[in-house]
């Protein structure tokens, strides 16, 4: 926890999109991991109907 929030303390960059392209642009290794396509983020209304799909299928 503490690398993510040294992380945050530099200048904010409009290429920033989430926590891993903050660490990447302090000088921290990311290693990426295959995931789960049911494990997603929602920032659009899109996203959301998704969810909701997923929901009720369940």
């Amino acid at each position: 926890m503490k690398i993510i929030k040294k992380a945050f303390e530099q200048t904010y960059h409009p290429n920033f999109t989430d926590d891993a392209s903050v660490a990447e642009a302090n000088g921290i290794q990311i290693h990426l991991v295959e995931g789960n396509r049911e494990n997603i983020k929602i920032t659009t209304p899109e996203d959301l109907l998704m969810a909701e799909t997923l929901f009720v299928n369940k």
